[in-house]
């Protein structure tokens, strides 16, 4: 058993989002992280390397672009992208919104969330 508390996750800045990598060291086949992406932030659109990457949307609103289709998402919403899939997204909405980003595997350095 691993406890990784929130408060110890130190923030980061990855472009213009902050991220907290939330993940316990022990758990080695994945990994799981908070984004923050603040209002008017974009994801370029990118091909996904990893063979699970589901962001799950904790609150407002974003816009994804998976495999050529749009998808507006909101709160409790869940996006599974496999690998070979091109993805990126958009907060063109009135406020930040706060993702967890499940990945397995988990992260490689350096790391492109």
């Amino acid at each position: 058993m691993e406890l990784k508390r929130y408060a110890d996750a130190a923030p980061f800045q990855f472009g213009d989002f902050t991220v907290r990598e939330l993940s316990p060291e022990v758990f080695a086949i994945g990994s799981v992280a908070e984004i923050l992406v603040p209002m008017g932030a974009e994801r370029d659109s990118r091909v996904s390397e990893k063979t699970h990457r589901m962001y799950v949307v904790v609150t407002g609103d974003l816009e994804f672009r998976v495999a050529g289709e749009t998808f507006r998402t909101g709160p409790g919403d869940t996006i599974h992208i496999s690998a070979g899939e091109e993805y990126g997204f958009h907060n063109g909405g009135y406020e930040d919104v706060r993702l967890l980003l499940i990945r397995i595997p988990g992260p490689t350095r350096p790391e492109r969330y």
